[in-house]
């Protein structure tokens, strides 16, 4: 696998995309001028294979990445880098196979949204990590040395260098995998723990629930016999409200049938009453009829008064009609004969017009003609003139140019003097300044000598400080473990209690009555706060355990009791268990505590004295369980008691639970889930002061480990600041150095400059006098043009006083002929204005003669109009009077039909009041009949409910039941008192938890499964311990195989940078080989053996270098990146380094930044950054082997 090519585009100073290709076999170097961007190429891989500290890509935030604007170009809103590798059959990724490439591409947005690709895929990080997981590319990998590596390296604490060995030996996943296992481990435990202490608490909560389900098995039988019994008084009942409802029935159908009878009488009356309506329907219909025809004659009457009025104003507009055309006909024709006369008028016009358009026609003609020769006259005047102005503009073109070359010779001339005078000043300079340079070389000698023996005493000092400081950090390691199993011990104390107190927060253990009622008040804190409620009672007491057995027969009663502040709250508290259907609680009032009875003498100790209140109950706990003694001599309890036994109130307890008051003796193992809260509590109070003493510890040691760590730091401090001591005095070293071989390259540089002043005198002296010669020549040139320009302006002034005149000539012409031109024009207008007018008076004698017709066409439709209107109303007058005479015998008719109909409206009422008679009776009969059905309905519903109710109590039939019992000897009465007495048993037995039975069967296989969780949990820990010992095991055998390896390489590879000399790698102590860490040790040729923190900051450097390259050669890295690795060498170190390089670049790719130009000489392929814009790298690149085929041979 090697890198093909990387796609950078919006990548910090990559405002433009950019695409750099790496030669796949042999070595490509990246160079440029500082801050131009060629570490950004570095990081720009980093960041795509997943690199997520943004302090190792050189910025404060992840954002910065992005191009962030220059003075030309806006800011990015993404950075996106693609770096695609070939991957060959049977290479390293494997997973991969089926592609010969892999295109990696990473993309970030302002937003902070960011998306990995693989092969134009998203994936995830993880996803990206694992491609390269144990081939040496990524964070901790050996593939990529960006600046200040080889640094890190040297100084970083041995555990932290042995990551490069870790990544080598491939056991990075497993470290990944075994702090995931380690995790899940934690993780697990913790959950064996909330799953052990769940158990404890329901074990407890399940001997508490059996009491429960006895009282409910024993409540369920009564319930069986109430239910029995009221299934037979249901039945009874029932037989009693059908025989009352058959009764009921009897009697409704008697009214019914009375009801019948009636109702047939007022249906012989209705009928009646229906056919006089129908006949007075018949009746008012004709009567309606009659008066329909009466109207319509009316009408007719009507209409035709309204014809006749309509006829005479006919007669009248026809006549107004004919009086108006007679007038319109008149003008018509008077208008006819104006048209004609205007006609005769304009026709002698026009043949008028049309002799002058042909007399200005004919001069037109001549006119046009002599215009066209004084044309061709003008423009042969104009084509010499124009031929004299080229050559008058030739002519001045070439003296101007003679000219300016004169002046510029002068001038020329002018400043080559100048210049020999100011060369010959140089000169003497130089030579001042090569006597100053040959002083200073001597004093900077001088210096450096004095600079060496300073640097030797340096050494010595840092050499005694890396003793200390190796001490101290044995001491400040021992201390961090030690402070780390006391943090892992507290955490596990803290969770021990958190579990603890969340199950106390749910009051497991106690009856359902009171975890209900403290959930309620609990979830309302203002309703708590109201009544004064502050909490059970178990809140308050603590007991060791040692002696719960002890006092649990007193203790286990009274835990559940409900704590309130004031007893006046008590009728509020009832209300509330009322509203919320609460079962039975305990309640006591700390204003009203018990009575203390008078101590009775025995050897015992009371429980006051025992057990521990907390807070508000001290006073009334005292007082309450002063009655209370415990005798611990278990021997002699029974002794004493035979004597005499306790005076109520008071009661004696044994060691062993037994219980004894004036006429009662207890004893057994008290089952009660309530005691499993009191343990708890106990156990959460011995946890927190566990938890407390580790705390105490850690802070202690804490402080320990600060003042260690300030020693250790103030060691650190000094070594720092005698490092930096000594990187200053090889930084002068270097400065004076590098000066010296400034002054002398100085010096040779003032001799070359000498030698070249008196070349460049020789030369300008030369130029001088070719520059005189030229002078002259131009002097000569320039007269002979003057003179030759002079003529030709005379010339072109004749020219242009002959174009003048003929083109005065030319314009009186064009005038005259545009005088008549406009002249044609107007008499061509008027001719056409005239025929206009000729067309439009044919047109109006047209409409004229046209509407003389029209006019007399109406006339004569007119007259026949007024004949058709007189004889129309002479027909209406004559058909008047017949329709007059029928009007008047409709009204008689009418008339006699309207009487008639009043007489059978007088015999429909005389009907009418009968039926209301037989309507009365019948509405009686009909309420009387309604309260027998209400009666009737009332048993019905009654019936009903008792089936319902039987029904919903059980299966079996009324008749079933019935046929069990004496119907005729039973006595409802009496069976109802014995149902009432069962039912107030049942009442009496106060809140019963039915569901106790399955709760029980629901607790047990809660119980089962929590074991089995846990035997789950237990299996799946040891799986997890055999898990980790296995990848511990496999991971101390890559270390050890790779460690002894890479050793070996690294001892070979410094001796052949070096020259000699010998190094090697040693493991720091430690029990587990999995937490050793890697120091080096090395000894140059002709030093002692030391640390290398000893070593000067180029052998430091080629340590570094031998390091990497031994766990290259051992686990080659699909590719190398090295960012200005060689910085801190000299030029014998850069040859050694170079060479090393190129016998491995012939099976690895190599990626070298780099200044040294010895370095880049063994590049096959050469980039370029630049920053041709401010803030904006741009690359360029060369082919070495291409460059070399150009150049010749």
């Amino acid at each position: 696998m090697r890198i093909k090519n990387i796609k950078v585009s919006g990548f910090k100073s990559f405002c433009h995309p950019v695409n750099l290709k790496f030669k796949q076999n042999g070595i490509t170097i990246i160079v440029g001028p500082n801050g131009c961007g060629k570490s950004n190429v570095v990081d720009a891989i980093r960041w795509v294979l997943g690199e997520q500290r943004i302090k190792h890509l050189r910025g404060g935030a992840m954002e910065d990445v992005i191009f962030s604007g220059s003075s030309l170009h806006k800011p990015s809103g993404m950075a996106e880098v693609s770096l695609t590798f070939t991957n060959p059959q049977s290479d390293t990724l494997r997973q991969y196979a089926d592609y010969t490439e892999i295109s990696v591409t990473r993309r970030l947005y302002r937003s902070g949204d960011s998306v990995y690709m693989i092969n134009k895929t998203p994936v995830r990080l993880k996803d990206v990590r694992e491609l390269f997981m144990d081939t040496g590319v990524g964070g901790t990998g050996y593939s990529i040395i960006e600046q200040g590596r080889v640094e890190e390296i040297v100084s970083s604490k041995p555990i932290d260098r042995r990551t490069l060995i870790d990544d080598a030996a491939g056991i990075v996943k497993f470290r990944f995998k075994r702090e995931t296992a380690e995790k899940r481990l934690e993780e697990t435990t913790q959950n064996l723990l909330r799953v052990t202490d769940v158990l404890g608490a329901l074990s407890e909560q399940e001997d508490g629930l059996r009491e429960h389900v006895e009282h409910a098995e024993k409540y369920l039988e009564l319930q069986e016999q109430c239910g029995l019994l009221e299934r037979q008084h249901i039945c009874l009942s029932l037989h009693q409200a059908v025989i009352n409802e058959e009764k009921a029935q009897d009697l409704v159908q008697g009214h019914q049938q009375q009801q019948v009878d009636l109702q047939n009488e007022k249906s012989v009356v209705e009928t009646e009453m229906e056919r006089l309506k129908l006949e007075q329907i018949q009746r008012g219909t004709k009567v309606g009829e009659s008066r329909e025809q009466l109207f319509q004659k009316e009408q007719k009457i009507q209409e035709a008064e309204n014809q006749r009025e309509l006829e005479k104003q006919n007669l009248q507009n026809v006549s107004e009609l004919q009086q108006n055309q007679e007038a319109e006909l008149a003008e018509l024709k008077q208008r006819l004969t104006e048209r004609e006369q205007e006609k005769s008028e304009i026709e002698t016009r026009l043949k008028e017009l049309a002799v002058r358009l042909g007399e200005i026609q004919a001069k037109l003609v001549n006119i046009e003609v002599q215009r066209a020769k004084e044309n061709t006259a003008l423009q042969k005047a104009n084509e010499d003139a124009s031929a004299l102005q080229k050559r008058l503009l030739t002519v001045h073109t070439e003296l101007t140019n003679h000219t300016n070359q004169k002046n510029f010779l002068d001038e020329r001339l002018e400043n080559l003097t100048e210049r020999s005078q100011r060369l010959q000043d140089q000169e003497q300079s130089h030579r001042n300044l090569l006597q100053e340079v040959t002083l200073q070389v001597s004093d900077r000698e001088e210096l450096m000598e004095t600079m060496h023996l300073q640097k030797g005493e340096l050494s010595g000092k840092l050499a005694e400080l890396e003793s200390s400081l190796a001490g101290q950090y044995s001491q400040l390691t021992e201390a961090e473990k030690q402070l780390e199993d006391l943090r892992y011990q507290h955490s596990t104390a803290q969770s021990r209690i958190e579990s603890l107190q969340q199950i106390q927060t749910h009051y497991e253990g106690f009856s359902d009555s009171v975890k209900i009622f403290m959930q309620l008040v609990n979830d309302d804190p203002e309703t708590k706060k109201k009544m004064g409620i502050s909490g059970l009672l178990a809140d308050f007491i603590s007991v060791s355990a040692e002696i719960l057995d002890s006092v649990s027969p007193v203790v286990a009663e009274v835990l559940d009791w409900v704590v309130i502040e004031r007893a006046a709250e008590f009728p509020q508290l009832e209300l509330f268990c009322a509203e919320h259907e609460l079962g039975q609680l305990h309640f006591i009032a700390l204003d009203h505590p018990a009575s203390v009875p008078e101590s009775a003498v025995n050897n015992g100790t009371p429980l006051p004295y025992i057990l521990k209140f907390k807070g508000p109950l001290k006073e009334w706990g005292e007082k309450y369980f002063s009655r209370f003694t415990l005798l611990k001599d278990e021997n002699n309890f029974w002794n004493v008691s035979e004597k005499n036994w306790p005076e109520a109130p008071f009661e004696w307890l044994s060691s062993t639970g037994i219980r004894l008051s004036n006429s009662t003796v207890s004893m057994g193992k008290v089952q009660s889930g309530s005691l499993g809260f009191l343990q708890r509590q106990q156990q959460i109070v011995d946890v927190e002061e566990y938890a407390e003493d580790l705390n105490n510890k850690i802070k202690k040691l804490e402080k320990e480990l600060e003042s260690i760590q300030q020693e250790y730091e103030s060691l650190k401090q000094e070594q720092e600041s005698s490092e930096a001591e000594s990187r200053k005095l090889e930084f002068e070293l270097l400065s004076c150095n590098k000066e010296l071989e400034h002054h002398q390259l100085e010096e040779r540089r003032t001799q070359q400059t000498v030698t070249q002043i008196a070349q460049d005198s020789e030369n300008i002296r030369k130029e001088m006098d070719s520059s005189q010669q030229k002078e002259e020549t131009a002097t000569v040139t320039i007269f002979t043009l003057e003179k030759e320009r002079a003529e030709l302006e005379e010339k072109t002034k004749e020219v242009q006083e002959h174009i003048q005149d003929q083109q005065s000539r030319t314009d009186a012409t064009a005038e005259e002929l545009l005088s008549h031109r406009v002249s044609l024009t107007e008499i061509t207008e008027q001719q056409k204005n005239t025929e206009e007018t000729t067309e439009r008076l044919r047109r109006e004698y047209s409409e004229i003669s046209l509407r003389l017709d029209q006019l007399e066409t109406a006339k004569s439709e007119g007259n026949l109009r007024l004949e058709r209107s007189q004889k129309r109303i002479i027909e209406i007058d004559e058909s008047f009077a017949g329709m007059l005479e029928a009007r008047s015998l409709m009204k008689l008719e009418l008339d006699e039909e309207i009487l008639l109909h009043e007489q059978k409206n007088e015999e429909q009422t005389l009907l009418t009041q009968k039926l209301q008679e037989r309507q009365g009776l019948l509405e009686n009969s009909v309420s009387v009949a309604h309260q027998e059905s209400l009666r009737l309905t009332e048993f019905r519903i009654q019936r009903e409910q008792l089936e319902n109710q039987l029904a919903e109590i059980t299966e079996h039939s009324a008749e079933d039941i019935l046929a069990k019992l004496d119907i005729e000897n039973s006595d409802i009465k009496k069976m109802w008192q014995e149902l009432r007495a069962l039912k107030l048993r049942l009442n009496a037995m106060g809140a019963v938890n039915l569901s106790a039975p399955e709760e029980f069967a629901a607790l047990t296989e809660r119980i089962d499964f929590l074991k089995s969780q846990s035997d789950d949990l237990q299996n799946a820990l040891n799986n997890l311990k055999e898990t980790i010992k296995d990848i511990n095991i496999e991971s101390r055998r890559r270390f050890s195989e790779m460690f002894d390896l890479v050793n070996e390489n690294f001892k070979n590879v410094f001796s052949s940078l070096f020259e000699g000399g010998e190094a090697k790698l040693v493991l720091t102590e430690s029990e587990d080989l999995l937490n050793a860490g890697v120091d080096i040790v090395a000894q140059p040729p002709g030093k002692k053996l030391q640390n290398i923190n000893l070593l000067s900051g180029g052998e430091k450097a080629l340590t570094a270098i031998s390091l990497i390259f031994a766990i290259f050669l051992v686990k080659p890295s699909p590719f190398c990146f090295l960012d200005e690795v060689d910085a801190p060498l000299d030029d014998v170190n850069v040859v050694r380094f170079s060479r090393l390089i190129t016998s491995l670049s012939y099976d690895s790719q190599f990626i070298l930044i780099t200044h040294n130009k010895k370095t880049m000489e063994i590049g096959d392929l050469l980039y370029g950054v630049t920053m041709e814009e401010p803030g904006i790298s741009k690359t360029v690149s060369v082919e070495f082997q291409e460059a070399k085929s150009l150049l010749p041979d």
